[in-house]
């Protein structure tokens, strides 16, 4: 059988298409976030995406954008959420800037808040109640309570610094079921990268 080459143009061409396709998902999934849950700030904001993305996946066994997610401090956080963030001030959402004095740590830390623009984006029913759910679950969590909900995650707590971390694993509430998984990953060690993702996605369902 023959296999494709990474390296030829025409797949090089391909990647970047589904990696801009999945960026566009991801935009318009802050969109509908921000046009539901108003002024927000950048930290709630992330968990908000990633709790919208956990409960769709325990629905439907999807993604709603295809993207992983990164180990970070404060929590999970979707790939390519800063550069999207960007990407949307003028069009989509505003972005304001404020100092909030930390009293514990005795400083001041700037503090990134964006509101949507009038909302033109349209997402299908079930998406769209999605994000209502999550929005009426959690929005009236801070965005510290939001992040320490998150390390209560066993894929957060197993994970390294700056390591990618799959939904299907995020999606996991029980240390026994990821453990599960892990035993599934290592089953996979000779697949690609690029194709992890959707094995977990259509492996863990029937586990």
């Amino acid at each position: 059988m023959e296999t494709k080459d990474i390296y030829e143009p025409e797949y090089g061409l391909e990647l970047r298409q589904n990696n801009d396709s999945r960026k566009d998902k991801l935009k318009s999934l802050i969109a509908a976030i921000l046009g539901k849950a108003g002024k927000t700030p950048k930290v709630k904001l992330a968990k908000l995406v990633l709790f919208a993305e956990i409960e769709y996946y325990k629905i439907t066994g999807e993604s709603i954008t295809g993207l992983y997610f990164i180990r970070l401090s404060n929590g999970p956080v979707i790939d390519f959420f800063d550069e999207m963030l960007e990407e949307g001030i003028g069009t989509l959402w505003t972005k304001e800037t404020s100092i909030v004095p930390i009293y514990t740590k005795g400083i001041n830390r700037k503090q990134y808040t964006y509101c949507a623009l009038m909302n033109k984006t349209k997402l299908s029913p079930d998406l769209q109640g999605n994000v209502n759910s999550v929005v009426d679950t959690y929005g009236k969590m801070t965005g510290t309570e939001l992040s320490n909900l998150s390390h209560r995650l066993p894929a957060w707590r197993y994970s390294e610094p700056n390591e990618p971390i799959y939904l299907a694993e995020l999606a996991l509430d029980k240390d026994e079921d990821y453990f599960v998984m892990l035993d599934m990953v290592e089953e996979l060690d000779d697949a690609e990268d690029d194709y992890l993702e959707e094995e977990l996605l259509r492996i863990l369902p029937k586990a």
